[in-house]
């Protein structure tokens, strides 16, 4: 079941670095579906830019791609002379696993399987594509992952209470699955693949999550924690201090600006091929009823009272038309 040609239906290389080595470069991996491959790109410039000097092999697991996307990260490729390689995936492994989130897809179920198809590389960094690089990697690594198979940044303080107490683990710890420094000889050592295999067709209702909740289960804290720098969950922390920043919430810089992290996701934006967004409100559309709640608050907070009061009308009007079906 885990062998890479089982699951692999296709391989992609994009190979720009003329001195390409698997043992010399930090190797990067994401998993993503066909609509998201802008902010993936988005990521992938970050590290790029942040790390001139550094060689990067970038390792993308996706369900299905269009061609002009993947033209798009043949371009970075060729642009930074790094390597991009885009593995498509048999979804059938991944049925039997539950989908909590609707906004998620079981597209996230493949970062299970990456040890299996990457066991030609000693570690890798995976990546969720909401986040952007702001510093250099070298610190991570440089860590000594000892008797672990990986490493990982524990949740919010709030997230770690009530889900390890949801979850029942022993060791009260909840770690944050978005990156993971991943020792790929170890992982499987530990068969940490097949262990979380054996959730498919659980109850949904054991879960609160998808993969984070299946593997803290699995491992129940026994994971290196590394500092919350490395994966950067709130807004108030100082871009000085932030390695790498996580848009985990619900609302994204790609729909609209709110603060400076969501602006320089905007800024790399402009440097990757796809189109800019100059645009810092989000599309009055119904969906994004929600992100005008938000504007509107923030806003108010900031004693910007007319436009808080603009936010809060489009606010009601587009939760009256998502109501209407207009």
């Amino acid at each position: 079941m885990f062998k890479e040609t089982e699951f692999v239906k296709e391989k992609i290389k994009y190979n720009y670095n003329e001195l390409y080595d698997k043992h010399n470069c930090m190797h990067i991996a994401f998993n993503v579906n066909a609509s998201f491959f802008m902010q993936m790109g988005v990521a992938i410039i970050s590290v790029l830019e942040n790390n001139p000097q550094k060689a990067f092999s970038f390792h993308v697991f996706v369900d299905t791609f269009n061609n002009e996307d993947a033209e798009k990260l043949k371009t970075i490729a060729e642009k930074y002379k790094q390597t991009i390689t885009i593995y498509v995936m048999d979804m059938q492994p991944l049925q039997g696993f539950h989908i909590k989130v609707k906004r998620f897809s079981r597209v996230t179920y493949l970062r299970l399987l990456m040890p299996k198809v990457l066991q030609e590389i000693d570690k890798y960094l995976y990546m969720d594509a909401d986040m952007i690089c702001l510093s250099s990697l070298t610190d991570i690594e440089i860590f000594d992952l000892d008797r672990y198979a990986f490493a990982a940044v524990s949740d919010l303080p709030e997230a770690v209470e009530y889900r390890s107490n949801f979850l029942k683990l022993k060791n009260g710890k909840y770690f944050n699955d978005g990156l993971m420094w991943i020792d790929v000889k170890k992982w499987n050592e530990q068969q940490i693949t097949e262990k979380c295999f054996e959730y498919q067709g659980a109850d949904p209702s054991m879960f609160l999550g998808q993969t984070q909740d299946i593997l803290n289960i699995v491992m129940d804290g026994n994971i290196l924690f590394i500092d919350r720098k490395f994966n950067v969950m709130t807004e108030d922390t100082e871009l000085k201090e932030a390695v790498i920043y996580h848009f985990f919430g619900r609302f994204k810089p790609w729909e609209m600006v709110l603060n400076k992290y969501d602006k320089l996701w905007r800024k790399y934006l402009t440097l990757s091929p796809w189109p800019d967004m100059p645009n810092e409100l989000p599309p009055k559309k119904p969906q994004y009823y929600h992100d005008y709640k938000k504007i509107a608050s923030i806003n108010y907070s900031e004693q910007k009272y007319l436009k808080a009061l603009n936010a809060f009308c489009w606010y009601s009007i587009l939760k009256i038309r998502l109501k209407l079906g207009v």
